[in-house]
C-alpha cells in the first residue's frame, strides 16, 4: 500500500468500527481527566510543569497500552474478527510485561543518544527502525530484543519511506489537537485540557490503525523481496 491507501484504509476501518475502537482507546480517559483537572487547578506554572512531567510517564505507559489494543483490534479485523474490548485486552494483557520492558529499552537507548546532542541523528535512525516493536510484541508474540530486531528487519531497505509515512500519519493525527488547542486558547485551563484530552483519545484509533497497516505493508514487502531473492 502507498501512503494514500494506508490513510484511507485506516479511516475506513475506524468509521466502520468507531464505537469499538474508541472504547479500546478510552482506557486513557481516567488518567487524562486527572491530568487535565489537576494541572488546570495549579496556578504556579513551575509546579504545574513539574506535575505534568511526573504524570508524563504513567500517561505514556497507558497510551502505549491503548495503541497495543488498537494494534490487536486491527490484526483481528484482518482475520475477519470484529474488534471487542474484552477480547482485545485479554490478548494484550499477557503481553503487557514484554511490551513495557521493550518500550523502556527503546526509550532509554533513544534518550541516551539524544542527550548527547551529537547522537540525535542516530537516535532518530534507531527510533524509526524500532517504531513497530509494539506490533511485534502484540501480533507476532515477540519480546525484548526479538521485537526490536523484527521491527528493524521490516524497516530495512524502506527507512526513508517509513519515515515519510510516519511523519504524515503524525501530522494528520496532530491537526485535530492543534485545532482544538487554538479554539480553546482563551478558555479556562481545565476546559482546554479536557478538550485536548478528548480529541487525543479520538485520534488514537487512527494513529494505531495506520501504524499497524504500515507494519503489515512492510512485512508484505519483506516477504515479497525474500521470495524474489
Amino acid at each position: 500500500m502507498d501512503l494514500g491507501q494506508i490513510i484511507d484504509t485506516a479511516l475506513r476501518l475506524y468509521r466502520q468500527n468507531f464505537g469499538e475502537l474508541l472504547a479500546i482507546a478510552a482506557i486513557t480517559l481516567p488518567l487524562d481527566i486527572i491530568n487535565a483537572v489537576g494541572i488546570g487547578l495549579i496556578s504556579d506554572k513551575l509546579v504545574a510543569g513539574i506535575v505534568s512531567a511526573v504524570l508524563m510517564i504513567p500517561s505514556a505507559l497507558i497510551g502505549l497500552v491503548a495503541i497495543a489494543g488498537i494494534t490487536r483490534a486491527v490484526a483481528d479485523l484482518g482475520d475477519g474478527v470484529a474488534p471487542d474490548f474484552n477480547r482485545v485486552y485479554r490478548q494484550v494483557l499477557p503481553r503487557l510485561g514484554a511490551l513495557l520492558l521493550t518500550a523502556l529499552r527503546v526509550i532509554v537507548i533513544v534518550l541516551a543518544l539524544t542527550v548527547t546532542i551529537v547522537g540525535i541523528p542516530y537516535a532518530i535512525y534507531l527510533g524509526i527502525r524500532w517504531t513497530f516493536f509494539a506490533q511485534a510484541v502484540v501480533i507476532e508474540g515477540q519480546s525484548g530484543e526479538e521485537a526490536m530486531s523484527l521491527s528493524a528487519r521490516v524497516v530495512q531497505g524502506s527507512w526513508w519511506r517509513t519515515l515519510g509515512i510516519i511523519i504524515m500519519i503524525w501530522l494528520l493525527a496532530g491537526l485535530p489537537t492543534i485545532a482544538v488547542t487554538l479554539l480553546f486558547a482563551s478558555a479556562a485551563a481545565i476546559a482546554a485540557n479536557l478538550a485536548v484530552a478528548a480529541v487525543s483519545i479520538v485520534v488514537v484509533p487512527f494513529t494505531g490503525a495506520a501504524l499497524t497497516l504500515l507494519f503489515f505493508d512492510l512485512q508484505s514487502r519483506e516477504r515479497e523481496h525474500a521470495g524474489i531473492a
